[in-house]
């Protein structure tokens, strides 16, 4: 009961700030510790949370959803101002997350390291079995990706505004292969979108802005959904990670379980195999 109470005087409090600190410039929702969310970025997330949810456009929606994108910014402050992400149960699931994260990302190159999976291999498999990769539908997407999050945030602005996300990202991508094509980001199925954004590109329309995102390769990633296709198959480079887990789950074991003996000997683990042997 004490943390709804306190989850309505937050958002009262929210209410009463917007009320008595009302801003004059019309482009702008609310400001919070500097930063600044425009008119264009909330319709943004706004149409994309009303989409995922089933729900109609109002007024009152959209209160609604203000207010609690409002409420989980001050209750996320407040938390860390009293350190609740040193509270045990909180810090166990960050330390989770970041564990679970660095074990995916080292199996990953490890599996390929030591199953000599090298590029000309994985292109083979394509080439050799292309029809495992035909998809019923594909999102074409654009994008731009800069290592700045101040760039990054002006950068979705002026695409909300009606920008060119293929001169902007040929211009500003520090992702080479996008500034390159101009943003063009290409064909992506449900099965290789990032989790990081894949909910939100799902439920949205062509022409629309997402993000920016912080990816996995340390990117603020910037998408626009430019369309669909039907019926094709994935490129290489998209169908390589899923070529790769194909490539490691066809061989036998041997080669990882040296691997791993050979960590259990190099870190110093001791094992005692008998007492596995319970009733």
């Amino acid at each position: 009961m004490k943390v709804c109470v306190y989850c309505i005087l937050i958002a009262f409090l929210a209410i009463q700030f917007l009320c008595c600190n009302r801003l004059s410039d019309d482009n702008i929702i609310y400001v919070f510790k500097g930063d600044v969310i425009s008119l264009s970025e909330f319709q943004s997330k706004y149409q994309i949370w009303l989409r995922k949810n089933g729900l109609s456009d109002s007024v009152d929606m959209r209160k609604n959803f203000l207010y609690s994108q409002l409420s989980n910014k001050l209750l996320y402050e407040t938390g860390i101002k009293e350190g609740v992400e040193y509270i045990p149960e909180v810090k166990n699931k960050i330390d989770d997350f970041k564990r679970k994260t660095i074990v995916e990302h080292m199996k990953k190159r490890t599996l390929k390291e030591i199953y000599s999976i090298d590029d000309e291999m994985v292109r083979s498999y394509y080439l050799e079995n292309k029809e495992l990769f035909l998809r019923d539908k594909l999102h074409r997407l654009y994008a731009v990706r800069v290592n700045n999050k101040k760039i990054a945030e002006d950068i979705a602005e002026k695409l909300r505004k009606g920008g060119s996300i293929r001169l902007l990202s040929a211009r500003f991508s520090t992702d080479e292969n996008l500034s390159r094509n101009n943003g063009d980001w290409g064909l992506f199925s449900n099965d290789v979108m990032d989790e990081l954004w894949k909910k939100d590109v799902l439920a949205s329309l062509p022409g629309e802005i997402l993000g920016p995102y912080l990816d996995s390769e340390n990117y603020y990633t910037i998408i626009e959904i430019a369309g669909y296709a039907y019926r094709r198959h994935l490129s290489f480079n998209r169908a390589y990670p899923i070529i790769v887990e194909k490539l490691v789950n066809s061989q036998s074991t041997e080669k990882w379980d040296k691997y791993r003996d050979m960590m259990i000997r190099e870190y110093g683990v001791k094992i005692n195999i008998d007492n596995l042997n319970w009733e």
